[in-house]
């Protein structure tokens, strides 16, 4: 989050770790292997959302620091530091947003500039307000994927069937962008921190972990 965020504890349900989000007796976070992405990855993220324990985007910027940034959308504040990240002629932003507007809608092409693209964290009806309500957002390319697999993600009741979850869309990003390696390491810390989270919530150790 930006640097006036204050990390807080994220459940009370269990006793959990304030980084991965994981029960205490499956938490990874000193045993990861980290990465560090080309591309820039913006998640624009309300606080209900930052604070779920099975938040993805926290797990994001746990494997890839450096190139991870996470900011807080409020509907009053703008957030600053996301916009001098769009605004530095470094960086070639994008927004990952499914649309059928042709007019923003673009295919990405690698160019001399950094990319930057921007995830709307959250449930597609909460990734919508955020959309509709960020105004700073309205000139930005749009970057849509089209997954043909299904999400791995079950951690919660309810979720839109075929919506890829924050750090699945990451790493379709990623491959996007010709960083196969990297995201092949995210998707194995992924698909560790979803059988930790069922495995911790239940009260049991996970013997196989990192």
């Amino acid at each position: 989050m930006s640097s006036s965020y204050k990390v807080k504890q994220i459940t009370s349900l269990y006793n959990s770790c304030n980084e991965c989000g994981l029960p205490i007796i499956n938490c990874f976070c000193s045993k990861i292997e980290k990465v560090e992405s080309k591309a820039m990855i913006c998640i624009l993220s309300t606080e209900k959302e930052f604070y779920r324990p099975s938040n993805t985007a926290r797990l994001l910027k746990l494997v890839n620091p450096v190139s991870t940034k996470i900011f807080l959308w409020e509907r009053k504040n703008k957030p600053n530091e996301l916009l001098e990240i769009l605004n530095n002629e470094e960086y070639e932003p994008y927004l990952l947003f499914p649309t059928e507007d042709l007019e923003r809608k673009v295919e990405y092409k690698k160019t001399e500039k950094i990319p930057v693209f921007i995830i709307l964290d959250g449930t597609w009806k909460e990734a919508r307000k955020l959309f509709r309500k960020s105004d700073y957002l309205n000139n930005i390319p749009i970057v849509s994927i089209e997954p043909n697999f299904k999400s791995k993600y079950d951690l919660r009741r309810g979720v839109e069937s075929g919506n890829l979850c924050t750090i699945e869309a990451a790493m379709e990003i990623l491959k996007l962008n010709g960083e196969v390696n990297n995201a092949k390491v995210i998707n194995e810390v992924y698909t560790l921190f979803l059988k930790s989270y069922k495995a911790g919530i239940s009260g049991h150790c996970l013997k196989d972990s990192i």
